[in-house]
C-alpha cells in the first residue's frame, strides 16, 4: 500500500485520529503525513483538521458514475442514449464534436436516422474536470476537478437545427429547474422570504441570487453546431453545459462573477449536499423531454414562459455590442422582452425598439455583473 492508501484505511476506522497517530501506525513522518493529507483533499476527500484532535473525514469524493446517471435519467422517465463518463477530459464538447467527425452523416436524406447515427444521437459525454473548457465567442471556461459538472448532449432532431438559440434557452431552463427541485428553492414570490432564486441571463448563463440581491453565475451553456455538408443542413447539435456545484474557490476577475451552488446556498444557512450524477441525470431528463417536445411539434410556450419569468434581464439597461466581424457601435438599452422564439427585445435610447440574436451580440448590464 501506499502511504496516501495507508493513511486514508486508518482515517476510515475512526472519528478523529492524530497525525502523531496516523505517522506512528503508518511508519512515516509527519511531513509525509501532511502530504497524504493534503493529496487526499485533492482527490475530493473533505477532511476536517481539529487542533488537539487531528484528523476525520466529512465525506468522500462525489465520483461520476455513468452507470448512475443513465439509471437515474431512466427513472426520470427520459430516453438517454449512450453515456460515457470520464475523471477528467479537455472538452466535453470538444469529445462529441470529435465523434461525431468519425461517424460522419446523422440522417439520410428521408430524415432517417443513419447507423452511426442511432449511435450518437442523444448520446451523453460527462466529466468531472476539463482542462481546456471554453464558452461563446472562446472565453475560457473554468472547470476545476472535484469541485463542478461539465457535459454535453448530442442532439439530431429530424429537420434538423433551426433555432440554435431555442435550444439554449431549453437548456438553461433544465438547468435551472433541476437545481431548483434538487436544492429546494423556491419560487421568487412574495411568499418566499428568503428571496433566493435561480435566475438566467440571455441567452445562455444561469445564476443564483442569493438573500442579499448579489449575482453569482453558477452555469454557462454552449450550443455548437454540426453541418451535414451535403443536405447542407445543420442536423445536430452539441449542447454543452458546466455548472459549479461546490468548492468553488475561483480566482482573479472570474471570481467577481463566478461562485458555486452549495456555497452560496450555505451562506444563507441552506446547506445541502447533492450528488453530482443527480444533477446532471436531473438536468438531461427535462432537457431531453424538452427537446422532444419541440421535434414532435409540442409547444414551446411553457419552455419560453420559464425562461422569461427567470430572466434578469427583463426591465434592465445594458450595453448592447456587435460580436466579432459584424459591423456596427455599442449601444445602450433597455430590455423589453424575449420571443417565442429565445431573441431578445431592446428599445434604445432614442426610443427604436430592436430584436436581437444570440450570434450576433453580446451584452454587459450595469445593474449586477
Amino acid at each position: 500500500m501506499t502511504t496516501k492508501e495507508k493513511i486514508l484505511s486508518a482515517l476510515s476506522k475512526t472519528e478523529f485520529v492524530s497525525g502523531e497517530s496516523l505517522a506512528g501506525e503508518c511508519d512515516v513522518s509527519r511531513a509525509a503525513v501532511n502530504k497524504a493529507i493534503k493529496s487526499l483533499r485533492e482527490d475530493g476527500y473533505s477532511i476536517e483538521a481539529v487542533t488537539n484532535k487531528g484528523y476525520k473525514i466529512l465525506s468522500e469524493p462525489d465520483r461520476i458514475d455513468e452507470t448512475e446517471i443513465r439509471r437515474e435519467i431512466e427513472g426520470e422517465n427520459a430516453n438517454p442514449g449512450n453515456v460515457s463518463a470520464f475523471a477528467s477530459i479537455d472538452s466535453t464538447n470538444t469529445e462529441a464534436k470529435r465523434q461525431c467527425a468519425e461517424n460522419g452523416a446523422f440522417r439520410r436524406e428521408n430524415g432517417e436516422l443513419t447507423e452511426n447515427g442511432k449511435k450518437l444521437h442523444r448520446s451523453l459525454i460527462v466529466s468531472g474536470h476539463q482542462t481546456n473548457g471554453h464558452g461563446r465567442m472562446g472565453r475560457v471556461f473554468v472547470s476545476p476537478a472535484n469541485s463542478g459538472i461539465y457535459f454535453s448532449l448530442i442532439y439530431s432532431p429530424k429537420e434538423g437545427i433551426t433555432n440554435p438559440a431555442l435550444m439554449t434557452a431549453a437548456a438553461a431552463v433544465a438547468v435551472a429547474k433541476a437545481i431548483d427541485e434538487l436544492y429546494g428553492i423556491k419560487k421568487n414570490d412574495e411568499k418566499n422570504d428568503e428571496k433566493i432564486s435561480t435566475q438566467i441571463k440571455w441567452v445562455n448563463d444561469v445564476f443564483i441570487k442569493n438573500s442579499k440581491g448579489e449575482f453569482k453565475k453558477i452555469s454557462g451553456i454552449l450550443t455548437e453546431g454540426i453541418m451535414n455538408f451535403e443536405t447542407g443542413k445543420i442536423e445536430s447539435a452539441i449542447v454543452g453545459i458546466g455548472i459549479n456545484v461546490r468548492n468553488g474557490n475561483f480566482e482573479g476577475e472570474v471570481s467577481k462573477v463566478a461562485g458555486s451552488i452549495e456555497d452560496i446556498l450555505k451562506s444563507d444557512g441552506m446547506q445541502k449536499t447533492v450528488s453530482r450524477n443527480k444533477i446532471v441525470a436531473r438536468v438531461i431528463s427535462h432537457l431531453l423531454k424538452f427537446y422532444d417536445e419541440m421535434e414532435n411539434g409540442g409547444q414551446v410556450n411553457e419552455m419560453i414562459s420559464a425562461y422569461k419569468e427567470k430572466s434578469l434581464l427583463i426591465g434592465k439597461t445594458v450595453t448592447v455590442n456587435p460580436v466579432a466581424g459584424i459591423g456596427g457601435n455599442g449601444y445602450k438599452a433597455t430590455v423589453l422582452d424575449i420571443t417565442d422564439g429565445a431573441e431578445l427585445v431592446v428599445e434604445d435610447e432614442s426610443g427604436n425598439k430592436k430584436t436581437l440574436h444570440s450570434g450576433e451580440v453580446s451584452l454587459h448590464s450595469y445593474d449586477f455583473v
